[in-house]
């Protein structure tokens, strides 16, 4: 082993942030090969230290961000598609501008996306693709991830044997890489049957997996009634089916009397959630992904932060894509909440972009939090002492003052 490995470092700042612990003033983590070995009061994890020590100044130490929701193949449209008030408008743009770009313009934007989200703190990304571009980037690349290989089919309505309607399943290493599950586009685009394909191909092999739920009012009419934006959208792309009747209930609630709800699903976006579609997700156990920026972006709507958080939804974080949103930094969606939601304490926040994400894509031995034991995923925010702690700590990861602690 390197001697350099065998280095203990410990990182002192006028703030730690354990996240699954309270802030610690006056602070210090101690990493060795990686891993780190202690964290708490400077004073204490200092006694008899004997290792290099880095004195970081005023600011925080905190743990790497999970960006638990992110479409890295939409990367070459970022500036292509403007923010939009109404989300049948961003979606008919962000389609039409897709489909003119080249497969070598779609697979050049990934590796400076990916770059972007390490270089602003992510530690674990949590990647949506329905083409596999992304794919050999992350497996080959530097930043942790978990991929879902995203299917849709409104129209495939008999029983579904995954590797057979879609070959992207039938590859060894889908099979093998347990950082690879199966996803389900959005109810309105995905049928009942494809939905339980889906769900089996994961719970065969303990995956997590997730579906685009409730993200926009025309989604919640067209499960209702049938018609709508989105009946024109199918028809379009031929994929309508002539008999659909309409389940006649609330997004959740139809992918509950699917069977697809549960402590593994990582449902995403959510802006359009009722009370009791709240109360359900919590009772089945299903975390709920927020993309608050990329919802205003999109002109989606906004989720419903205090009835989810009331009913006690898993809740987590994640930026979406360079087509529906500003940037792909998590922290441009924690000072949103905030500032938004200033009725609830910052840390909460903090806590849905790293340790509530490292638990949904089932992580959380590795990252999302400053325990000994765990990988030495950590950075540095400076501060200037500021009344409001955690708005200037996430304008600060917002504005890429980000460093990491190697």
């Amino acid at each position: 082993m390197p001697a350099t490995l065998k280095i203990m470092i410990a990182h002192v700042s006028t703030w730690v942030l354990p996240v699954s612990g309270p802030p610690i003033h006056n602070g210090a983590v101690v990493a060795a090969a990686g891993r780190i070995a202690a964290v708490g009061p400077a004073a204490e994890v200092l006694a008899g230290f004997r290792g290099l020590i880095c004195d970081h100044g005023e600011g925080a130490i905190l743990p790497g961000l999970v960006n638990c929701h992110v479409h890295l193949e939409f990367s070459a449209l970022a500036g292509r598609v403007p923010p939009q008030e109404r989300w049948p408008d961003w979606l008919a743009a962000t389609l039409a501008a897709y489909g003119s770009l080249t497969p070598e313009e779609v697979e050049a934007a990934i590796p400076p996306a990916i770059h972007a989200l390490w270089q602003n703190g992510t530690a674990l990304v949590g990647e949506v693709t329905n083409t596999g571009a992304s794919c050999p980037h992350l497996e080959y690349g530097p930043l942790p991830y978990h991929l879902f290989y995203e299917c849709l089919g409104f129209n495939l309505m008999e029983e579904i044997d995954l590797p057979k309607a879609f070959p992207w399943f039938g590859r060894p290493e889908a099979a093998a890489n347990a950082c690879i599950s199966a996803g389900a586009h959005a109810p309105y685009s995905v049928s009942a049957a494809l939905f339980r394909a889906v769900a089996a191909w994961n719970a065969a092999r303990g995956r997590p997996q997730t579906v685009h739920l409730a993200e926009s009012q025309a989604e919640v009419e067209f499960l209702a009634r049938g018609d709508g934006f989105l009946e024109g959208l199918l028809k379009s792309r031929g994929r309508w089916v002539p008999d659909f009747q309409p389940p006649g209930v609330s997004p959740p609630a139809y992918l509950d009397r699917l069977g697809f709800l549960g402590p593994r699903t990582l449902a995403v976006h959510g802006a359009w959630l009722s009370a009791a579609d709240c109360e359900l997700l919590a009772a089945t156990g299903a975390w709920l992904v927020l993309c608050p920026r990329a919802n205003r972006y999109t002109g989606a709507g906004v989720p419903p932060a205090p009835d989810l958080l009331q009913a006690g939804v898993n809740l987590a974080l994640g930026a979406d894509s360079l087509a529906g949103n500003w940037d792909l930094n998590l922290f441009g969606e924690m000072l949103w909440l905030h500032q938004n939601f200033p009725a609830y304490p910052g840390d909460l926040w903090l806590r849905l972009g790293t340790l509530n994400g490292a638990q949904a894509l089932g992580r959380s031995q590795e990252f999302g939090s400053l325990e000994p034991g765990k990988q030495a995923a950590l950075g540095f925010l400076p501060l200037s002492g500021s009344r409001d702690f955690w708005g200037e700590l996430f304008a600060a990861g917002a504005a890429g003052k980000w460093r990491w602690l190697g």
